[in-house]
């Protein structure tokens, strides 16, 4: 009934009904993964706003293919497409020096734009990419940039950077696996991770190369599910992976969940997981698209998995698209007995807040 409800939806919101069906079509597994939304329960049912979403998702899906997917959904996600008056673009400036900056913008104003992207839209991606990626290199003590590289799977806009494939996506995913342990993760203690809404996957890629001895959960509504599920496996070919299928019961899959160290489930399938099973849950940049009974909802489930800590980075203040909700950071509800290892400011997305806490462990 949801899945019908949903296309539905999908339709007002100007793609066609053969669009979807050509997505369907092009991708059984997100039809599948369609299917499990029956099951969910209400407070978990997709925002006004992903609704939406979705539907532009599956469109370009449609038009584009997965395999250009880093130049249209992505863009969907945290890939950030702004003017250089943007606040993050006005501080990696000063970082990297008004000279330098100028010199930068010189080079990148005669380079020829980016398919599936404008002339305007890709100057404005090559510049905050470029001065991006020269601040992770320039704070990059632990020398992760010699153990990551932008994976071309996906066919991000070309760029490159003392010879490396660079992106905003690797860059950002750099400075938020750096700010777990900074927050306060021993990441000796870390065995299994659960991320909540991992788009394609770029955070799981970093944590996932860095730490190769780690299990890794990625719970996602559709398309975006499909996308990090065919992203991650092409990318660990050699990780033994649990594809989302329906299920009813953990024992059914216990076996095989436990041997898995890709995981890829849909939302209501987390209810079927044990309590405590997971050392570090993550979610960056969509608790604060949801509805605020969504957002209460996922924190009961937090609570309940989750074993050690729980880091989450969102907006300071938003409104929820097509909601009219208003989400502030004090407005989170936060357990009585999660102890606030460290708050901060993200460096570079102003506006941006990161918090680390410890939970109880029964």
């Amino acid at each position: 009934m949801f899945e019908k409800h949903t296309i539905n939806k999908m339709h007002s919101s100007k793609i066609k009904k053969d669009q979807t069906a050509q997505t369907f079509d092009l991708y059984p597994e997100i039809r599948e993964m369609f299917k499990e939304f029956p099951k969910f329960k209400e407070e978990i049912l997709p925002s006004r706003y992903w609704v939406e979403l979705n539907a532009k998702n599956l469109e370009q899906l449609a038009n584009s293919g997965f395999e250009n997917f880093k130049r249209t959904v992505a863009r969907n996600y945290f890939t950030w497409i702004v003017n250089p008056l943007n606040s993050q673009i006005r501080f990696l400036v000063k970082e990297t020096g008004y000279l330098n900056s100028i010199k930068l913008f010189c080079q990148l104003i005669f380079r020829q734009k980016h398919e599936h992207l404008t002339k305007r839209q890709s100057f404005y991606y090559d510049t905050l990419t470029h001065l991006l990626w020269s601040y992770v290199e320039k704070y990059d003590e632990e020398h992760l940039l010699e153990k990551l590289i932008e994976p071309s799977l996906g066919n991000p806009p070309t760029l490159t950077q003392n010879g490396h494939l660079i992106s905003q996506d690797l860059a950002n995913s750099i400075l938020e696996y750096k700010a777990v342990l900074k927050l306060g993760v021993n990441d000796s203690e870390l065995k299994t991770i659960l991320e909540l809404g991992p788009g394609y996957g770029r955070t799981a890629y970093v944590f996932l190369t860095l730490r190769p001895d780690l299990r890794y959960i990625l719970v996602d509504i559709p398309p975006a599910l499909y996308i990090c599920q065919r992203y991650l496996t092409s990318i660990f070919p050699n990780r033994r992976a649990f594809k989302f299928r329906a299920f009813s019961s953990f024992e059914n899959i216990q076996e095989e969940l436990e041997s898995a160290s890709l995981i890829f489930l849909t939302p209501n399938q987390i209810e079927l997981l044990p309590n405590k099973s997971i050392d570090l849950t993550l979610n960056i940049s969509s608790l604060h698209e949801m509805r605020m009974v969504q957002i209460s909802h996922y924190f009961t489930e937090i609570e309940r998995l989750t074993q050690k800590y729980f880091y989450f980075k969102q907006w300071k203040k938003t409104t929820v698209p097509r909601e009219g909700e208003i989400i502030c950071e004090a407005d989170y509800p936060v357990g009585p007995r999660w102890k606030l290892l460290k708050r901060q400011q993200c460096e570079i997305q102003h506006r941006f807040f990161e918090r680390l806490y410890e939970l109880p462990q029964n």
